[in-house]
This record gives structure tokens, sequence and C-alpha cells, in this order.
């Protein structure tokens, strides 16, 4: 097996020793659940990021703050799943798992409406928090605005061996229909505080919603995680919810997760494993009830 070396800006991997990281990566972190993340970041994020020039690396690295807009370039994409996919994922898994959202069970279906989704992330989540005969009983469908993350989420779904019943990408949530419907999830991972989002998204968020507690006929459930910080759009969509009394139940969900963020070599054995800062993500989670 090759030696590699991996900096925390991830500038030092030479590319003749992809296939040796590929395997060690693949090899150093087992989830026994429905999902294997691992493999799937190998392949199609770590992969590509390698392929796109150092140019662009280091560009990515200066530029990205975690915001990005839907015309920024593949390669801002690629280094949000590089640093950031694999804690944001950890976060929501965790705070699902701490609300009172019960698991899909025996005959019913689960709908999964994941607004924002980047890469599949919450998909990812859910797919490790979930026994597999669980995920078996859930729809996914993800929304998402930037073309390199509906690319990267469609092939990290397949990849990753999820056991959805079904799972894809949605160009449009006006198209989404809820006819059959036995219970409806709506999913906000790190979105809400993004610069990105608009008055207009917002008020087509809760448009949608609205119109889903109309016609589903169990209350509906909603989970955010977001950055601890102010500003953004979370008080204005809150609000308009809030103002057509759809908003009925709400309650703060409390967890600590550790940042798990770069790739480190363990003493350049070619040992790949997630890299741990010693801090805290920070997050504000929730979960609302909302019905009419």
């Amino acid at each position: 097996m090759c030696t590699v070396t991996l900096d925390r800006q991830g500038f030092k991997l030479p590319l003749s020793a992809e296939d040796g990281l590929l395997w060690t990566l693949i090899k150093s972190r087992v989830i026994d659940v429905a999902v294997n993340y691992d493999k799937a970041f190998a392949k199609e994020i770590l992969r590509r990021w390698y392929k796109i020039s150092q140019a662009d690396r280091i560009a990515a690295n200066r530029e990205r703050r975690g915001h990005l807009d839907p015309d920024d370039p593949s390669s801002f994409a690629l280094y949000d799943c590089l640093n950031y996919q694999r804690g944001h994922a950890d976060v929501f898994r965790e705070v699902y798992k701490k609300t009172s959202q019960s698991p899909p069970r025996k005959g019913e279906r689960l709908l999964v409406v994941d607004i924002g989704s980047g890469a599949a992330t919450v998909g990812v989540a859910l797919a490790e928090a979930l026994k597999r005969k669980q995920c078996q009983r859930l729809d996914y469908l993800a929304f998402d605005p930037h073309p390199m993350m509906r690319k990267l989420g469609k092939r990290i779904l397949k990849r990753c061996g999820t056991r959805f019943h079904a799972a894809k990408y949605v160009t449009s949530l006006e198209s989404i229909d809820f006819a059959g419907t036995d219970r409806l999830l709506f999913t906000f991972s790190y979105v809400v505080h993004q610069r990105a989002v608009t008055d207009d998204d917002t008020e087509q968020w809760a448009t949608l919603i609205r119109r889903s507690v109309s016609e589903v006929d169990q209350d509906v459930e909603l989970i955010f995680t977001t950055a601890n910080r102010s500003g953004g759009a979370f008080g204005g969509f809150k609000q308009k919810l809030e103002a057509t009394k759809t908003l009925r139940e709400w309650k703060r969900v409390d967890v600590r997760v550790k940042k798990t963020r770069f790739l480190e070599s363990s003493d350049g054995d070619g040992q790949i494993h997630w890299y741990e800062t010693g801090g805290f993500w920070k997050v504000m989670a929730e979960h609302w009830i909302l019905s009419v």
C-alpha cells in the first residue's frame, strides 16, 4: 500500500497515491448501518476534488466561508462537501435521534422533503440513523439550486446504498405531490442562515408547507439545523408559518457534536481517518409540528 500525506488544507496528496487513499479511506471507518458513506465520499467527492486543478482548489480554500450561491463554481460545492458534509450529517443524525419523530413503522411510508439538500446530507444522516427495514419505508425528495450539489447528491445516494424505497432530486418544489402520503417530514440542514436565501425563497417554502398541511391527514413535521448565529432568513420563515397558524408546536433540540472536518494521515503510513478539530459544531436545531 502506498504512503500518502494529507495536510488539513488537502494540498499535499500526490495524484499517484489516489488508489491507496481510496482504499484506506474506505477501510478506516466502518458504520454498521444501511449506508457506506466513506465509500461514496472517496469515490464521488475526494476523487473529483483531486481531478480539478490545484489553482481551483487553492481558490476554493481561500474564498469559501460556508455560503454557497447557485452560480458559484463547481469547485466551491466540492470544497463544501469535502469539509462540511460529514460534520453536518453527524449533526442532523444526532438531532433526529433526539427528537420525538418516530421512524416509519411497518405498513406506512415516510416522505422526507429535504430543502437546500446540498449533496443529500440529510439522506446520509437518516440512512445512518435508521435501521435497514426503516430505510425501505422512506421516500426521500431532495431540492437544491446548485447543479454540482444535485449531481453529487444523486451519485452519493446511489453509491451509499441507502436502501430507501425511493430517492430522487426534484427541480421544482411546486411539482411535489403529497397525494397518498402517510407521514411527512420537511428537513433543512444548515440552509436557513445562508446569505443566498431570499424572502422569495422563504415564502415559497412556507407556501409549500401550508399546502402540505392541508393535503396530508396527519401532522406535518419539520426538523432544521442551522449555524447558531444571528441574522439570516430563519426569523422571517418562522413568522410566515406562525401568521397562518400552521405552526402548532416547536421544541429546541440541544446536541453537542464534535467537529469532524478534515482528513489526516496517521504518521504518514497511509491510514486515513477523519480529523477531529477538538471543538463542536455550532448548531441551533428545532423540531416543529404543523397542522391546520
